[in-house]
């Protein structure tokens, strides 16, 4: 029989693991095994609405709100939260809920390395929430996996 361990008040952030965007299967099933580990998990997923500059400066058309591309390829469980956000990063408001929940420190992991989850790592520093990375957890569909987790190591110097 497997004991789940957890370590107290422990938080994972899982960095837009949705349908819009290929995750190997390999990752998301490693993802899913370590985010067992967590009491409190926080999903963000990427939501484009119409108008916004992914959609006119970088012209992305994925990701519009109510579409299947916005599926979690993870089931949230109680007690998890679950941020649409409309950018890189977390807006003030979320990052509130986590003040008010009392997370001081995270853990994350996700996709693109290079984009959304440096986006997310530097709302929640700008927000004096601690944040390490879990590169072995990480990825980016751009190739720019190793040049995010440069960026991580020489600004956050926090590498898990």
């Amino acid at each position: 029989m497997t004991v789940r361990v957890k370590r107290p008040h422990t938080t994972l952030v899982l960095v837009d693991l949705q349908r819009a965007f290929t995750v190997p299967p390999a990752l998301l099933t490693r993802i899913a095994r370590y985010a067992r580990r967590f009491d409190c998990r926080v999903f963000t997923r990427l939501i484009n609405p119409p108008g916004s500059l992914f959609r006119t400066w970088l012209k992305q058309k994925c990701c519009a709100p109510g579409s299947t591309d916005t599926e979690l390829l993870l089931a949230p469980e109680r007690g998890d939260l679950v941020f649409d956000k409309t950018g890189y990063g977390l807006s003030p408001s979320q990052v509130r809920q986590l003040h008010r929940r009392g997370i001081r420190e995270v853990t994350i992991c996700g996709i693109d390395t290079d984009a959304c989850v440096l986006g997310v790592m530097y709302s929640l520093f700008d927000a004096g929430i601690i944040c390490r990375a879990k590169p072995g957890y990480c990825w980016s569909s751009t190739g720019l996996h190793r040049a995010g987790l440069k960026i991580i190591k020489t600004q956050f110097e926090c590498l898990e």
